[in-house]
């Protein structure tokens, strides 16, 4: 027995009462949790004329009013301390999990889901996290309804139902595990907090490490929680690899050899970004750059590349100014957010860095508007931008029972003022699709880089329309013309366009 232990059985209080699960439907746990207090006795006890109960403060006399309101009998409140309260409470609500079980979660594609009744806690999180492995999910969501608890994974961009062992009864402590994991308040139920984990994962004979990004937040039902997977299998290093036209390619890759100025990427969350910004960086490190990075946080760690995770003390603002007294040659900033960090990226990219980062716009032509909107000068946009690479991920028709197909006028509306003569696809559903018609994922992308003309709209004030005309004239290519091709080669569905990117014609 651990030393703490010992002095729970010698002087604890606690040690006098019979604390157990039975106890636990007489008091809402987030009542004891938010209000530090424990149930001692068993209300049911005919007996006991006054019930137990532990607190921190037997002089709040309004809290002891609601308690015995609550339980229906007089209540008698024993002082404990947080400790002592913390541990009954794990022993009611059966949140106390071994911390020896967490020392290593192993993780396996031959796990299947296991029904059985009683089953342990970590167990059930070892099957969720497996089966979301085995199925290359990208998020994982552990859902508290009314009388349900449900499990979604994100596998291509989709949510798909996973019918588990979870339940009403057994979700709390899935997650209580969750939170031990990743070194969180296991008791805590009324704020979100965010965390993150590794396990191995042991993959036909070859074992590789995975992180896990974790969100949970209080609900209406209870608590809810989403993981994200960050599995290195789905990283992709090499800019060939990453599946850019040629023409895109080859003049995004001439970009990335220029020794200053500012490459941004655009794109919802999910798009792909940060394997374009990757992929980007490996390139510098095997030309022999020095490359820093400021992320939020680090998704995959890269050999050569000194990365950082920004936290509550040094934000990406303040890593950009650390490292422009460390000499690189590339600064990569995990997202432009506001204008400290807009003004800094600015600076670095005017005084002989390379920095790549990503910004939230709809496309790359509307990096301009956001960075005006930043506050950074017309001048040194025009001056400092190299270019801006809009992109999405699409789902790729399955293979396995792709079909020929003939589209809707309504939709081919969507995309044509006169439909070309083209042939087109969809998936009819299998078992290797899951029966979505879908497998894969590809990118879609658009390349913007400003030329003299640009140039000098941009620097004088220019409209986003106007500049976007101009890049029209000058060869841009639109993102739902890139996704338009994939269709007509056969490789996706106008249906999965407009879902992902929208149509070219919103209001046929």
């Amino acid at each position: 027995m651990s030393e703490k232990g010992n002095i729970e059985q010698n002087f604890s209080e606690l040690a006098l009462f019979k604390v157990s699960a039975n106890l636990a439907p007489y008091l809402d746990i987030d009542f004891c949790t938010s209000n530090h207090i424990a149930l001692l006795d068993d209300p049911a006890d005919k007996d006991l004329e006054e019930i137990r109960i532990g607190t921190l403060n037997t002089e709040d006399k309004e809290l002891l009013k609601e308690a015995e309101a609550l339980l229906g009998k007089p209540i008698n409140p024993i002082q404990l301390n947080a400790y002592e309260i913390e541990n009954a409470l794990s022993r009611i609500y059966e949140t106390s999990i071994d911390n020896d079980l967490f020392n290593e979660i192993s993780l396996s594609s031959s796990s299947k889901i296991d029904f059985s009744k009683d089953r342990q806690p970590n167990l059930i999180l070892q099957d969720i996290l497996s089966v979301a492995l085995q199925r290359s999910a990208t998020d994982i969501h552990i859902e508290n309804y009314n009388n349900d608890a449900d499990l979604r994974l994100r596998v291509d961009g989709a949510l798909h139902q996973v019918t588990t062992s979870l339940s009403p009864i057994n979700i709390d402590r899935v997650i209580a595990c969750i939170k031990i994991l990743c070194d969180l308040d296991h008791l805590e139920r009324k704020k979100s907090q965010d965390g993150r984990f590794s396990a191995n994962y042991e993959d036909n004979k070859n074992s590789r490490k995975i992180d896990f990004r974790v969100s949970i937040i209080p609900g209406n039902y209870g608590q809810e929680a989403v993981i994200r997977v960050m599995d290195p299998k789905r990283v992709i290093l090499d800019l060939n690899k990453l599946g850019m036209p040629k023409n895109i390619l080859k003049s995004y890759s001439r970009m990335v050899n220029y020794p200053s100025g500012l490459i941004l990427t655009t794109g919802p969350t999910g798009s792909g970004k940060t394997s374009t910004l990757y992929a980007s960086v490996q390139n510098m490190v095997t030309r022999g750059l020095k490359v820093m990075t400021a992320e939020d946080p680090v998704e995959y760690e890269m050999k050569k590349v000194n990365q950082k995770s920004i936290n509550e003390f040094m934000g990406f603002a303040d890593y950009i100014r650390s490292f422009l007294r460390q000499n690189p040659d590339t600064i990569l900033v995990g997202e432009i957010r506001d204008n400290d960090t807009a003004e800094i990226a600015i600076k670095a990219s005017t005084t002989g860095h390379l920095v790549l980062s990503s910004l939230h716009s709809r496309s790359a032509i509307g990096t301009i508007s956001r960075l005006r909107n930043l506050g950074v000068p017309n001048d040194n946009i025009s001056s400092n931008l190299l270019g801006s690479i809009g992109q999405r991920l699409i789902r790729k028709i399955c293979e396995s029972c792709k079909e020929e197909t003939s589209p809707n006028k309504e939709t081919l509306d969507l995309f044509y003022d006169k439909p070309p003569k083209s042939k087109y696809y969809y998936g009819r559903g299998c078992d290797k699709c899951n029966d979505t018609g879908y497998n894969g994922l590809m990118g879609v992308y658009e390349l913007f880089f400003p030329t003299n003309a640009i140039s000098s709209a941009i620097g004088s004030g220019a409209p986003t329309s106007e500049i976007r005309e101009l890049a029209a004239e000058h060869g841009f290519i639109p993102l739902v013309e890139n996704a338009l091709e994939k269709v007509h080669q056969g490789l996706t569905t106008l249906e999965e366009v407009s879902m992902r990117i929208g149509p070219k014609f919103p209001h046929a």
